[in-house]
């Protein structure tokens, strides 16, 4: 029997993290060009010891993301258990991880990069040099746990909801079409390719926020 009160919370969650997700998004697009991703430490660090109130919002977001992520997870999960228990305890498994580690990680990051910074800048060539291949403060350097693990519990959730009609078919596709521009983002940085990482962050930003909005709809509709 499903616990309405997990649906209700969750879906309320749901609805919040697809808009902070977005609201993510925008503030990326906001952010000076040198404290943009991919941006080598000779760029960033001087630019982040300058100030950096748009990147530390955008953390603030992306913690919250995190936050919102482990309420999320039980309830969405809930809507294709029955017959995928399975599948469903693992990836959703590996999704909390995910969603903790990327809380965890920006708040982290958002307290020591000013200091790294700062440290960078006043220091001499030695410092300088022994920071540069040191300065990132996330514990999810790849995205491979706030983004892969995410990525595969929801395509995973969506084939599972398409193939049992959990809920509307295009919503399951386009579950689909998130969880693989999720999984697609830690692909790109260990490949290197700035290319790839556009072309899953954008659909992939906005499928997911339809996404998350959507089936956090889906969740409290169940509920009632």
């Amino acid at each position: 029997m499903k616990d309405n009160s997990v649906l209700r919370l969750g879906g309320a969650c749901a609805i919040l993290l697809g808009i902070v997700g977005a609201l993510g998004s925008l503030t990326y697009l906001l952010l000076p060009v040198d404290q943009r991703l991919g941006v080598p430490a000779s760029r960033i660090l001087p630019s982040i010891a300058q100030g950096a109130p748009l990147l530390n919002i955008q953390f603030m977001e992306l913690a919250l993301v995190g936050v919102l992520g482990l309420a999320v997870v039980p309830a969405i999960s809930e809507l294709v258990r029955k017959g995928n228990e399975g599948w469903v305890h693992w990836t959703g498994t590996l999704a909390l991880i995910g969603f903790a580690v990327s809380a965890v990680s920006n708040l982290f990051t958002m307290g020591r990069l000013p200091g790294i910074a700062a440290a960078y800048v006043a220091g001499e060539a030695a410092t300088k040099a022994a920071l540069v291949p040191v300065w990132r403060s996330t514990f999810d350097l790849y995205g491979i746990w706030g983004y892969g693990m995410v990525g595969v519990w929801i395509f995973v959730i969506s084939l599972l909801a398409l193939r049992g009609a959990a809920y509307s078919r295009i919503l399951a596709i386009l579950g689909l079409v998130a969880g693989v521009s999720y999984a697609l983002i830690p692909a790109a940085f260990l490949l290197r390719q700035p290319t790839l990482f556009i072309v899953a962050a954008v659909p992939g930003g906005l499928a997911s926020t339809l996404w998350f909005i959507w089936v956090g709809l889906a969740a409290r509709r169940s509920a009632s």
